[in-house]
């Protein structure tokens, strides 16, 4: 017995759309994760840094003396330092300590001393990065370029070397 051309068209219709039908399905959590599912947002670093790592530093000026980098893209101090300026520059740039949150700061406020700051300058922006620190007997706390206060355990030669005499 034969069957009629129509009948077959229709089931080969019908064996066409199961297919897909069954292609569909085992995609499905691949579609449901690309088009329904947000991603959670990133997470804020365990421990941020102090200094602005998206824009190019351009200058560091301390109390006692500053860092600049020249037209040949070379770091300079103003005067005589025990560490070369790059190596100096590249200590500031890699600073990062634990966040400190506000109930502990309000502790430890009335225990510190006077604030020191350092000016912090970055291509191509008009105001510069204020950063505010205390030193403690140990560890420092700094004000970084996020507004968070972080501790951070290092000694006075490797990021201020005149407070290390």
């Amino acid at each position: 017995m034969r069957v009629a051309p129509s009948k077959r068209r229709r089931w080969n219709n019908i064996m066409i759309v199961l297919v897909i039908l069954f292609m569909g399905v085992l995609n499905l959590p691949t579609l449901i994760k690309s088009y329904l599912i947000t991603p959670p947002e990133e997470a804020a670093p365990a421990y941020p840094y102090v200094l602005n790592h998206h824009k190019e530093l351009h200058q560091l000026n301390f109390a006692q003396f500053s860092l600049t980098k020249n037209a040949q893209g070379e770091w300079q101090a103003s005067q005589s330092l025990p560490i070369a300026p790059l190596e100096l520059v590249t200590h500031w740039q890699e600073l990062s300590g634990t966040v400190i949150d506000e109930n502990t700061m309000q502790s430890l406020e009335p225990k510190l001393g006077n604030p020191g700051t350092v000016e912090v300058w970055y291509q191509d922006q008009e105001e510069p990065q204020r950063v505010t620190y205390y030193q403690t007997d140990k560890f420092w706390l700094f004000h970084t370029w996020q507004g968070q206060w972080v501790a951070i355990s290092v000694a006075k030669s490797y990021i201020i070397p005149y407070l290390a005499k």
